[in-house]
């Protein structure tokens, strides 16, 4: 706005709204004088907060902490192929299992009335073809009718082998030694496809699961060790370092490693939960600036 301009035209105004219209302009300028403070301090907190993100946060003193939690070796979550009704449950809530144990059985009566029918039509189709067969001998059929009741063998023995399939799926049987975590139908409960059944986990060595600072890559490897503290027991037990992702978390900054405990650590069971400190090999330095005790 060209201020000079407008109080020259405003001359040959009347006082009072030559007056009324400065005071007006005035206050515009006011008010973008004020819009222009407010976009400044704006802008200034935003690189402001840029600034905090990109500053990394200085390291505590003392060792660094991390949370874990503890994952059994093995998981299985039984569940339902083929709908049907829940005829019988063999186990109970946390019974010890072996590999190849029934844990519970579906009503599949109506499979098998279908498996039946399915081997009446097989055997009917097997004596169709050595029918036909032995006129084609005796050259009363063609290769044609001979090849159709074949085909027609083959197919009804492939239906068999779905039922049979279906079959197999009314059992449910332990994939691997272990515990029952978790069992979610009861016996006379009509479930579907895909419902969850058992919660089966493995009885052997159990892992635990940390996001462990980005900085200790370059000294962490597998076969590291951590000290860890289960909040449940409050014992202390050794970690070793099975895996490390081949990813850092971008925006935590981050790495996933899965450990693993002592060999018989009976008292600690699948999900609980706890506090590792990393181990400082004898020949690294490194480590003992990002957190890591001696060992």
């Amino acid at each position: 706005m060209n201020i000079k301009t407008t109080v020259d035209d405003a001359a040959l105004i009347h006082p009072t709204k030559l007056i009324m219209n400065t005071k007006k302009m005035v206050e515009g300028l006011r008010r973008s004088d004020k819009r222009s403070v407010i976009r400044q301090k704006i802008i200034a907190g935003a690189l402001c907060a840029l600034a905090c993100l990109s500053t990394p946060a200085l390291a505590a003193d003392g060792p660094t902490k991390v949370r874990f939690l503890v994952l059994a070796n093995r998981e299985s979550p039984l569940s339902s192929v083929v709908p049907g009704r829940m005829a019988k449950i063999n186990v109970e809530l946390g019974d010890t299992v072996t590999q190849g144990k029934v844990l519970a059985n579906m009503d599949c009566s109506d499979l098998v009335a279908r498996k039946n029918a399915a081997e009446a039509e097989f055997h009917a189709a097997q004596l169709r073809y050595e029918a036909k067969a032995k006129l084609q001998g005796l050259q009363s059929a063609a290769a044609l009718e001979v090849g159709l009741a074949a085909s027609e063998v083959n197919r009804t023995k492939g239906q068999m082998g779905i039922f049979d399939a279906q079959l197999a799926q009314c059992k449910f049987i332990a994939p691997f030694n272990g515990r029952v975590a978790k069992i979610y139908v009861k016996e006379g409960q009509g479930i579907g496809a895909g419902a969850p059944v058992i919660d089966l986990v493995g009885s052997g060595t159990l892992r635990a699961r940390l996001n462990v600072p980005s900085s200790w890559v370059s000294w962490l490897k597998i076969g590291s060790q951590l000290n860890a503290s289960v909040g449940e027991t409050g014992k202390q037990y050794p970690l070793t370092v099975t895996h490390i992702s081949g990813k850092v978390d971008a925006v935590s900054q981050t790495i996933e490693i899965e450990t693993r405990f002592p060999d018989k650590t009976d008292d600690v069971l699948p999900g609980m939960s706890g506090q590792a400190v990393a181990v400082c090999p004898p020949d690294e330095n490194r480590c003992l600036n990002n957190g890591a005790v001696n060992s």
